[in-house]
């Protein structure tokens, strides 16, 4: 009884305090932060708004936080906290739960006896000091700090990655980059305008700063995914998501609205997908930046795709090909006419090789036209089209178009159906190279696929002069490079026995080089399947893919786990990268017949006697049958020589 009627006195003095304490536009105009015709203007805003002056006063911008929250202690004669030099304890900070203190935006700083120092946003709440006092069970003195740094100073306890301030202060003395977005709605500029406004805000940096380091550390794609109780970031860096920075959960919905600002979307659409792009210009960078968001059940998600041009302007021989596949993709695109297919899963290169095709081949002489959707990279001296489904600009549609156009080249983004297959494929037969790209797992099984789609065989044979299959790996970090021996598990997927190895292995230890995950940049593991006079002949007889396979392996097709196995020999790339490539074929395996080891099927010579496990002419190259005396192609003697 003697507690509570303490607090009731208490109480009651506190509200004697705020009755007989001077007023706050009297302290400002005395201190010399406001003049007397700033004051009138505020306060005919705050009779039609209805806010307190402070509010009027900070959003009219005549004063900053600090300022106002200095003014306010002196007229409540309270305290001010400046909590960017204050340390809390962790034990003080958690006698508030967690939920109240973002709720009324307070946090407390010190336990003296059975007193509870609390500096908040707002003092000026008596109720929310009644709370404090029947939560905690101590006695309330208040104080008063910044929202913002009340804010941070939460943030830092219970989710102590990098906070917005600090995420945003690494920006300072970085080069300032530029954007350059597309075309915008009318709705949207005022929008624009209040958030270019604050170019010193730090969520203007820190979306800077995030796409900027992405650029630096050549990722693909970044990622910006609302959670449950944090904004996580992440960089796809040679085709692995990396964790970037965390940030708190209330920066999500500024972030987002940043970057659809950027993009020319609508920001107060947050019910369905958008999709939009950004330029971003910079001292010595240019990237184009395609944006893309979803909503998800703690918020939308935003996922950047970086097109740096730097990317497109690699020539073919700096993919990584093997020298006898680049010389065989060289004739390809050499030719006056016919179809190159470029296959593999999404992620494995395909556009960039197309890109490279094409800039090997332009000339003023020539005339190519691309079919993107959409056009990722804008290239010079080539007329390219993008894809617009909405007004009726379909794959059948431009190709028809094109043919008039008087092409030499037409670059096909991808084959999608039966109609873009028999335009592209007429095309081909009539005087134009058409090159263009499947989702298929191998050369062979191109053309399984485009018999799939509905294409006859026979169209197939007379016009496809050649299939390309590839995938991407990472490379080594050629500075934390070393030698060391692979797991039993490894060896045991290619067929190898630890205590018996044709050759060294290697990995990247990690350094700073490569951010210390031991691998830096990627390469591309081929395979080339030539549409010879054999396979022809198979495709119209309407064979399988093994069949093809096989076929194409006679005619000296280095397969997916060939180049692979090459990779891992000459130390560019690691086991594990391999495997992840082309696994699904390395559990097949076939027993060497000269030294008895299990060999994978997709080798055509045994890695450890180095004898061709499929018997083969030693002067034409071809399959041979094992109880054949002569070739029947060349007359080459087949029996061993005594």
């Amino acid at each position: 009884m003697a507690d509570i009627d303490s607090n009731q006195i208490q109480n009651k003095s506190q509200k004697e305090n705020f009755v007989s304490r001077r007023k706050l536009g009297e302290l400002l105009i005395e201190s010399g932060l406001l003049t007397v015709d700033k004051l009138r203007d505020a306060l005919e805003v705050q009779k039609r708004e209805g806010k307190r002056l402070g509010e009027i006063l900070i959003q009219m911008r005549i004063i900053s936080e600090e300022e106002m929250a200095f003014a306010l202690a002196m007229q409540l004669k309270i305290p001010f906290i400046d909590l960017r030099d204050h340390t809390i304890e962790n034990d003080v900070i958690d006698s508030i739960p967690k939920e109240v203190c973002q709720k009324f935006v307070c946090i407390p700083v010190a336990i003296n006896n059975n007193i509870l120092d609390v500096t908040m946003a707002d003092p000026l709440n008596l109720n929310l000091m009644k709370d404090l006092q029947f939560i905690t069970g101590y006695s309330i003195q208040p104080a008063i700090s910044t929202p913002s740094q009340i804010i941070d100073k939460l943030q830092k306890h219970y989710h102590p990655e990098k906070s917005i301030t600090d995420v945003a202060d690494e920006f300072v003395g970085d080069s300032g980059i530029e954007f350059l977005s597309e075309e915008k709605e009318e709705q949207m500029i005022e929008e624009e305008q209040d958030l270019e406004s604050l170019k010193d805000s730090p969520f203007i940096k820190m979306v800077d700063l995030v796409i900027r380091n992405a650029i630096k550390q050549g990722a693909s794609d970044i990622h910006i995914e609302a959670q449950e109780n944090q904004v996580r970031v992440r960089n796809r860096i040679d085709g692995v998501l990396q964790d970037s920075i965390k940030l708190p959960k209330w920066t999500q919905p500024i972030i987002i609205s940043r970057i659809k600002v950027l993009a020319g979307l609508n920001i107060a659409e947050r019910r369905l997908p958008q999709d939009g792009r950004i330029k971003v210009k910079a001292k010595n960078m240019s990237v184009d930046l395609r944006v893309s968001t979803l909503p998800t059940y703690f918020g939308e998600k935003a996922v950047i795709r970086i097109l740096n041009k730097e990317v497109a302007s690699l020539a073919l021989e700096q993919l990584g090909f093997g020298e006898k596949n680049l010389e065989i993709l060289r004739n390809f695109i050499k030719r006056p006419q016919g179809m190159v297919l470029i296959t593999g899963p999404t992620g494995s290169g395909k556009t960039s090789t197309l890109y490279a095709c094409m800039q090997e081949i332009t000339s003023e002489e020539v005339n190519i036209i691309t079919v993107e959707d959409p056009v990722e990279f804008e290239l010079a001296g080539i007329n390219q089209v993008q894809i617009n489904e909405k007004v009726g600009l379909t794959f059948p549609f431009v190709l028809r178009s094109i043919l008039r156009q008087d092409p030499n080249v037409i670059m096909l983004g991808e084959i999608r159906d039966e109609e873009t297959a028999e335009i592209a494929i007429q095309s081909s037969m009539t005087g134009h190279l058409v090159l263009s790209t499947l989702h298929t797992n191998d050369a062979p099984a191109a053309i399984t696929r485009l018999l799939d789609i509905g294409i006859p065989p026979y169209l197939i044979a007379s016009s496809v002069i050649g299939v390309v299959a590839q995938r991407l790996v990472r490379t080594i970090c050629p500075e934390c490079k070393e030698e060391y021996l692979p797991t039993r598990d490894s060896l045991a997927r290619l067929n190898l026995d630890q205590d018996d190895l044709p050759f060294k292995f290697y990995r990247g230890a990690g350094c700073k080089n490569c951010n210390n995950i031991g691998f830096k940049g990627r390469t591309v593991l081929d395979e080339i399947m030539v549409m010879g006079p054999k396979i022809r002949e198979l495709i119209q007889s309407s064979a399988t893919g093994d069949t093809l396979r096989e076929a194409a392996m006679a005619m000296g097709m280095t397969t997916l786990g060939i180049s692979g196995m090459e990779k891992i020999e000459t130390g560019m790339t690691a086991i594990e990268e391999v495997l992840k490539a082309v696994h699904e074929k390395e559990e097949l395996t076939t027993v060497c017949r000269h030294c008895g080891k299990n060999v994978s099927l997709d080798f055509r010579d045994c890695p450890f006697c180095k004898k061709p496990i499929i018997p083969t002419c030693g002067s034409c190259k071809r399959i041979a049958q094992p109880d054949w005396v002569v070739c029947p192609y060349c007359g080459n003697s087949l029996r061993p020589e005594s």
